[in-house]
């Protein structure tokens, strides 16, 4: 004979065993009508070189023979003097205003040609239905080359960043 106590306890386990199994959406998939999207990045930062200041090194050349380095960077800096960008100081995050990049722009140690990569911050999603890879960039820093006194490139200089694409 069954134990009211033991039915009663079964009926309370069986109820929160189905109240826990409920469908919730994770961070890492959503479901969006018939398709799946799987979050690859949540977060990634990673750079973009678009002009090799080393003419011996054949396969950056290759790699970057395609990119319009001088339209992207008028277009960031057009972006900016338009007002539908701001620009944002890499190390306090602070938007910087106009003049400040006009300044940038006057220093000798700057120039649009020196401008030789970008680094992205991006958010990489994963369509599982259609077998695409979406990509949505937060935002996009401008770097430029820094010499030593012999005209070595030592490395680069973050100039400022663009966010919200």
């Amino acid at each position: 004979m069954v134990n009211f106590k033991s039915l009663t306890l079964l009926l309370i386990l069986s109820v929160l065993v189905i109240a826990s199994c409920d469908n919730k959406e994770t961070t890492s998939n959503k479901d969006l009508g018939n398709s799946t999207m799987t979050t690859w990045a949540d977060t990634i930062i990673y750079e973009v070189m678009i002009h090799n200041s080393d003419t011996l090194d054949q396969w950056e050349s290759a790699k970057i023979k395609n990119v319009h380095t001088k339209q992207i960077v008028d277009d960031c800096f057009n972006m900016i003097y338009s007002g539908n960008k701001k620009a944002y100081d890499y190390y306090t995050h602070e938007p910087i205003s106009i003049n400040e990049v006009k300044e940038l722009e006057a220093r000798n140690d700057f120039s649009r040609d020196k401008i030789g990569k970008l680094q992205f911050t991006e958010t990489w999603r994963y369509n599982n239905s259609l077998n695409q890879l979406q990509k949505q960039v937060h935002n996009i820093l401008i770097a430029y080359e820094v010499y030593d006194d012999q005209g070595n490139l030592r490395g680069y200089k973050a100039a400022f960043y663009l966010k919200e694409f």
